[in-house]
């Protein structure tokens, strides 16, 4: 994957020798934008020649571009170390910390910069560093340029588990009870979970005494340990403030000339890691030093469009200063005063400069200065060449392309084509060997081309040039496909894979609503411990107690005027419960009332009615038969390696079993969830591929035309080269156009169409339709999908929902159809940070700046029509140098769609909005939303509005305003608080999961069942059409009764096990759905399993609470509601015991009852009752098996002898 060589082809242009020659001076090259990675390349392998090791420097206008210039150097440089020195994403002063990854991000950069001034360093490997103009001018903290990491080896003795906790703290690492994030750590018995900025995945460290015994990596989403053991582990700074006590003494020292920030400086002097202390580096460490002075003494730096460059250096340094005053005008709202920043550290391109000392700086400009300038050409060094014209739209890139090769081939020139991906140029040989032209794959450029050969390779070029002197031309992918190379945006790997057993603690807060299956709506009031009797009796002679945990719920109380009821829920009974997730705020139920039974009969009621009709879908579709579609082909491969992505491992999965679904005879019906972003489109662009090739068409429905312009864009560039032929339907189309397609999908001629509802109309008529793809699929109502059955009931449906459904739905609609889960969140989005405040025009001015300096685009929500336009021109007032378009529902729809897509096409900088873009627009460049009134708005909607943005790599912001002048109902505020506390990524699964019930994840199963959602809560109405299901398709549903299993033990999760509350509860709750009559018998042990991976060897009492738990599993099978060890005997109900069986109870348990009309069962239990003191205990007592001590065996042994069913002698041979 390199395209090494190509600065050695170039070396034959005289001026591009002539540059080459100035390797160590201070000049200004000019070349055209495609050829600065090449020159970069051979001014690189010049340096090595003459023997210099030092580091070379590019700073780019942005990181965008200096990504994408790391990316493009190192294909042409493949033994080069490159990295990227990425910026802070929050300005001087305020008062946010840099995220832990970008401190790691850094730490590492920082760190190959001084391995590559060692003297030790690799000649053969030089070390390119790139920065974007903002990182390179923020001086660099002492604590991160010399940065040294807590070293931990496995099989090593370390300094202690305490002392590497302390260190911990020091290097501000954040100490929890569970690591979700980087930068935190966790300490558990003698197990330490840490999670460090520079690592993709935390690690478990398992310590024996003082010897770290094992270091495994283990994924936050399901806190399982995954992959093999590593040998070693390093824990970098997660912080480039280290609380030394250095600073914490000069934080002191601050505190009488800073009175405004004595928050942050008495937690800073304290020690405490605070967020945002790094706004007061400068004031607190000396010693900060430029980027350019900490380069080895024979470095070089490079500034690449030094123009850009200094325009950004300028509006860096006017941002900083509107938000410093945006952000006093707040404070004297009541807001946090921001760090006063006369000294805010940021640097001017001159200072950086200076500090480069006598090292050369170079510049690369794509501006060649003319003669009668008053620069002379002696000053600048210009290279030839230029870039390759775009092909022009509505021409067949393609064929142009070819033509141009031809003529330059008849004149002897080099040809070399490039792609990102290896199917790319396998595909680009094929298409040139159909044009009769010699093409030649290679690995790596030869040291000379072959006249008369296109020489093939995989590489990164983001655009090919052409240079006469050399008679070179490069081409790549985007002119000869004519396809985007995604610009400026390097391959990143998608995210890592994410458990299916999520780990997801039930956080209830005091004040929660929950859902008792048995009692109804209560509110959780507290977790409680209580010493409860057992029955039996202790060796001191007083009755025996053991310790039990219980949820305490309130409930509306029975009598008027009365303090309201309490129900203690023990913590083995938690699968009755489940969070409520309905309304804003229901009415509590009283236990025992009749209320809670009504709403849920009619909740069941409808429930069987939509059963009925689901049941009827399942069974024609299993019974009619579609069109098993062939294995896949060798183009498939050739499609499939070039997506420019590693997969996850959720992605790999689903495709797996949409393919598999696609070669059955059955057709299909899968539905795939998973958020924005997870890789739903490359799912279902692999499907309609695999389609094509078997002579089928597809039909993509989406439900706007912005969205069909998305995908058509998305399927034409992964379809590049290959003859597909793809047609969009929606408004956007000429009439002549959408005739055309039409026709062709009549013909056949047309293989994809992606279109709107337009598809579902009766006008357009499909020759061979083999697959429906539907994206966004709950934004269709049930009648579209009755027209979608009615189109062919044959074809294979693929839909696609970006709505998280949780995972009762999964079990409940399981069955109905098939489903596959996007689970895994790209790792590197980072939470949005959310600023409530008063309006102000400065605010708002500098929000908008700090977004267009990152080439970034902004939401403003302002939710009145009438004065819409007036907003919109003070916006242009404030900011002139923005582009300001306005959107609301007055509009028609088609202006309003043209807007959205000059917005996505990133013709405006602002869209001025009402709410109308809460759903659907999914802008990956827009990084900024401001909502004007945010008073005035429920809270799912807030957090609707807020997940438009947060949808890239870059930092988001959200600004919730409201009017300064107007106080704030008591409502209001704490709708804001909530938004501001819930920043967190998926946060608030209370305010998401409101969120999606209110998307409607009932449009699935249609429309008439809010009403009972709001009744009975989401999850038990998910549940009860689970088990409808089940019913009508004749499988046995093991409906949970509310069993009472009480026994003389002493079973619980002990705190000194697991310390934390929320945890110990999640424990609990994972094994009460583990003894649930459905979940597999091995479940249980599972549970075990994770818990000694997740806290240790668990104690007895946990070992206890597993073999309850089975036990519970066993009796709920049997419908048992009740096993209470009462006394001196256990009593069991209800039982049916035939005579036989009544008679084996006589010989084995002596003294055993079994009454008829109650169907109760008493047996004593053992060593229990007068004798059991007494030196004859035991004595004569039966053909039972002898008593060694454990109750749940013995009680087990009940169930197996006179409940269970015998199992059948195994048959002989």
């Amino acid at each position: 994957m390199s395209l090494s060589g190509l600065d050695r082809l170039l070396a034959t242009a005289p001026s591009f020798e002539r540059a080459l020659e100035a390797v160590g001076e201070s000049v200004d090259f000019a070349a055209a934008e495609p050829l600065r990675p090449a020159l970069i390349a051979g001014l690189l392998r010049r340096r090595m020649q003459a023997g210099s090791r030092g580091a070379y420097l590019l700073i780019a206008a942005t990181s965008r571009e200096a990504d994408a210039m790391r990316s493009a150097v190192a294909s042409l440089v493949p033994e080069a170390i490159t990295a990227e020195f990425p910026a802070w994403e929050t300005l001087p002063h305020e008062r946010l910390s840099p995220s832990a990854e970008t401190v790691g991000r850094r730490a590492a950069a920082l760190r190959l910069l001084r391995e590559a001034g060692a003297a030790e360093a690799d000649p053969t490997r030089p070390f390119v560093l790139v920065a974007s103009v903002r990182a390179a001018l923020q001086p660099v903290s002492p604590h991160a340029a010399n940065a040294e990491p807590v070293v931990l080896r496995a099989g090593s003795d370390s300094e202690g588990l305490e002392r590497i906790a302390a260190k911990l703290v020091e290097t501000a690492y954040t100490r929890v009870d569970m690591v979700t994030r980087r930068g935190e750590f966790a300490v558990r018995g003698g197990i330490l979970d840490v999670f460090p900025p520079t690592a993709d995945q935390a690690v478990r460290v398992d310590f024996f005494g003082d010897e770290v015994d094992q270091i495994r990596r283990f994924a936050v989403s399901d806190q399982r340990s995954a992959g093999d053991p590593l040998p070693m582990i390093e824990l970098w700074p997660a912080r480039e403030l280290l609380l030394t006590d250095d600073v914490r003494e000069r934080a002191a020292a601050l505190l009488p000339r800073f009175p405004a920030l004595s928050t942050l400086l008495e937690k800073i002097a304290q020690g405490i890691a605070v967020e945002g202390m790094e706004s007061l580096l400068p004031q607190l460490l000396p010693g900060m030093r430029p980027l350019t002075a900490l380069l080895p003494a024979d470095a070089s730096v490079m500034v690449v469009a030094p123009e850009r460059v200094a325009g950004r250096a300028v509006s860096l340094a006017e941002t900083n200063r509107e938000f410093l005053e945006a952000a006093w005008v707040a404070a004297t709202a009541g807001a946090d005063a921001p760090v006063p920043t006369d000294d805010h550290g940021m640097l001017t391109m001159l200072e950086l400069r200076e500090a480069a000392g006598s090292r050369p700086w170079q510049t690369l400009t794509g501006f060649v200065a003319g003669a009668e300038d008053q620069f002379s050409h002696d000053d600048q060094i210009v290279v030839q060449g230029t870039a390759l014209p775009r092909p022009t739209p509505g021409i067949d890139a393609g064929a142009a392309t070819i033509e141009a090769l031809k003529a330059r081939l008849q004149n002897d020139w080099n040809i070399v084509v490039t792609a990102q991906g290896v199917g790319l140029v396998e595909r680009a040989r094929d298409v040139l060997a159909d044009a009769g032209l010699a093409a030649r794959m290679v690995d790596l450029l030869p040291e000379q081309l072959e006249t008369g050969v296109v020489y093939l390779t995989p590489g990164t070029a983001w655009s090919g040039f052409e240079s006469d002197e050399a008679k070179l031309l490069l081409v790549s992918e985007a002119e000869f496909f004519g396809r985007a190379v995604s610009q400026h945006q390097a391959p990143t790997k998608l995210a890592k894979r994410r458990g299916k057993n999520v780990v997801d603690p039930l956080q209830l807060q005091p004040g929660d609503y929950v859902v008792h299956e048995t009692h109804g709506i209560g509110r959780f009031v507290e977790l409680t411990q209580r010493m409860v009797p057992t029955g039996g009796r202790d060796p001191r002679g007083g009755p025996a107690k053991a310790l039990r945990e219980y949820l305490v719920l309130e409930y509306a109380s029975t009598k008027r005027n009365m303090p309201k009821d309490k129900l203690y829920v023990p913590t083995d009974q938690l699968d009755q419960l489940s969070r409520y997730v309905g309304g804003e705020a229901p009415a509590l139920s009283k236990m025992g009332g009749s209320d809670w039974a009504t709403a849920k009969k009619k909740a069941r009621k409808a429930v069987r009615d939509i059963a009925v009709e689901l049941v009827k879908l399942y069974s024609a579709r299993v019974a009619s038969k579609g069109h098993a579609f062939s294995v896949d082909t060798p183009w498939q491969h050739e499609l499939e390696e070039a997506f420019p992505y590693a997969e996850t491992r959720d992605q790999l999965t689903t495709i797996d079993e949409v393919k598999r679904d696609m070669e059955r005879s059955v057709p299909m019906d899968r539905l795939v969830s998973g958020d924005v972003g997870f890789g739903k489109t490359e799912v279902a662009v692999r499907a309609a591929f695999k389609a094509v090739q078997d002579g089928k068409q597809v039909a993509v429905l989406v439900p706007t035309t912005l969205l069909v312009k998305q995908h058509l864009e998305t399927f034409q560039d992964r379809m590049a080269g290959f003859p597909v032929r793809l047609r969009a339907l929606s408004r956007f189309q000429s009439e002549k156009e959408s005739k055309d397609t039409i026709e062709g999908l009549a013909a056949g001629t047309v293989d994809i169409v992606i279109g709107t509802h337009r598809l579902l109309t009766d006008q357009v008529r499909y020759k061979d339709i083999g697959l429906v793809i539907i994206d966004e699929e709950q934004r269709f109502g049930v009648e579209h999908k009755d027209a979608l059955k009615k189109l062919k009931t044959g074809v294979d449906i693929l839909a696609m929902s970006a709505t998280p459904i949780p995972r009762t739905l999964e079990m409940a609609v399981t069955g109905i159809r098939e489903m596959s889960t996007l689970a895994t969140a790209p790792e590197d989005r980072h939470p949005i940070l959310t600023f409530v405040g008063p309006r102000s025009d400065k605010q708002i001015g500098a929000a908008i700046r700090r977004e267009l300096l990152r080439e970034g685009q902004v939401f403003f929500v302002h939710n009145r029509v009438q004065s819409i336009n007036r907003v919109a021109s003070q916006i242009a007032e404030l900011v002139p140098e923005a582009r300001v378009a306005v959107a609301h529902g007055k509009l028609n729809e088609h202006q309003l769609e043209q807007i959205v897509v000059d917005f996505w096409e990133r013709k405006y900088d602002v869209l001025v909005s009402t709410t109308i873009i809460e759903t659907g627009l999914d802008i990956a460049n827009a990084n900024t939303i401001i909502i004007d009134a945010a008073d005035k708005y429920g809270l799912s909607q807030l957090h609707q509005l807020r997940g438009r943005v947060g949808r890239s790599r870059e930092r988001a912001y959200a600004y919730f305003l409201y009017d300064p002048d107007k106080p704030l109902t008591e409502h209001a505020h704490e709708r804001l608080d909530t938004i501001a506390a819930n920043n967190e990524l998926g946060s608030g699964m209370q305010v998401a999961l409101k969120d999606l019930e209110l998307r409607g994840a009932g449009n699935l199963l249609g429309g008439e069942q809010s009403g009972h959602i709001a009744g009975v809560g989401f999850d038990l109405y998910l549940r009860m059409i689970g088990e409808a299901v089940a019913t009508f398709k004749g499988e046995d549903v093991a409906g949970a009764n509310e069993l009472s299993l009480e026994l003389p033990l002493d079973a619980h999760i002990p705190e000194d096990y697991v310390e934390s509350e929320r945890l110990r509860l999640e424990a609990y709750q994972k094994f009460s759905a583990a003894s649930h009559p459905q979940a597999p018998a091995d479940h249980v042990a599972l549970v075990l399993e994770e818990l000694t991976d997740r806290y240790g060897e668990p104690p007895v009492e946990v070992q206890r609470l597993a073999a309850i738990s089975s036990l519970r599993r066993r009796a709920a099978l049997l419908g048992l509601t009740k096993v209470v060890a009462a006394g001196p005997a256990l009593r069991i109900e209800p039982v049916t015991l035939p005579g036989s069986r009544q008679m084996r109870m006589n010989r084995l348990y002596r003294g055993a009852r079994y009454t008829e009309a109650t169907k109760s069962l008493q047996i004593p239990l053992p060593e229990s009752g007068p004798t059991s003191r007494s030196p004859l205990a035991g004595v004569g007592r039966g053909g039972a098996a002898p008593f060694d001590g454990d109750i749940i065996a013995w009680v087990g042994g009940v169930f197996t002898a006179l409940l269970e069913p015998d199992e059948a002698p195994k048959a002989e041979g």
